[in-house]
């Protein structure tokens, strides 16, 4: 990843705006897949670390160098919001309350455990489990529309599993162009595939 340094340009909101508007389906289960991950036995919901990261990108709150690929960004800012939730929790204030020896009306409960209970843990990986299953039904939609395409399915497979640049052209032995080629139709393939 390319390290952005304190005078590297940044992306506009609008930018990050349209980069999220433009997140193929791969992309989408890498975020949610990272989001799960901080999620778990933390003070934040997945669903609710990724729109905080939407959120904080879009209002400048965190701002993305150009030199960032966007969804490498989303993750970090995931990460991170999730880091900060959990240490402000730690650092949180210790209330002690004070009451009078045997005086029922100033005694005052227990707080509760703020880790996540057993139920919540199963709960989460239930949905961990349906969301899996949702992205491999997914997943395996998006590979079938290329069976009469075994180049732009080699493409869409490596695509899946995170190969990038050079790597995934060497996969399939294309010259750039033809590569480029390729990959304007997998694009256009799935992008009608999801509107329809």
């Amino acid at each position: 990843m390319p390290v952005a340094g304190p005078a590297d340009p940044v992306r506009a909101p609008s930018e990050i705006a349209a980069a999220i508007r433009a997140l193929t389906p791969a992309q989408w289960a890498r975020l949610r897949k990272v989001a799960a991950h901080y999620a778990l036995g933390r003070t934040m919901e997945a669903k609710d670390l990724l729109q905080e990261a939407f959120r904080r990108a879009l209002d400048g709150e965190r701002r993305c160098p150009v030199v960032v690929d966007v969804v490498r960004f989303l993750a970090e800012a995931i990460r991170s919001i999730s880091d900060g939730e959990l240490k402000r929790a730690k650092r949180g204030p210790v209330l002690v309350p004070l009451s009078a020896p045997g005086d029922p009306a100033t005694q005052v409960p227990e707080p509760a455990d703020p880790a996540p209970n057993a139920e919540k843990l199963r709960e989460a990986a239930e949905e961990d489990a349906e969301e899996d299953d949702r992205r491999q039904s997914q997943r395996q939609q998006i590979i079938g529309l290329f069976d009469d395409d075994p180049v732009a399915q080699v493409i869409v497979e490596g695509l899946l599993e995170g190969t990038r640049g050079e790597d995934l052209r060497a996969l399939t032995d294309l010259d750039p162009i033809a590569y480029q080629s390729k990959r304007r139709l997998i694009r256009r393939r799935i992008e009608r595939f999801l509107q329809g």
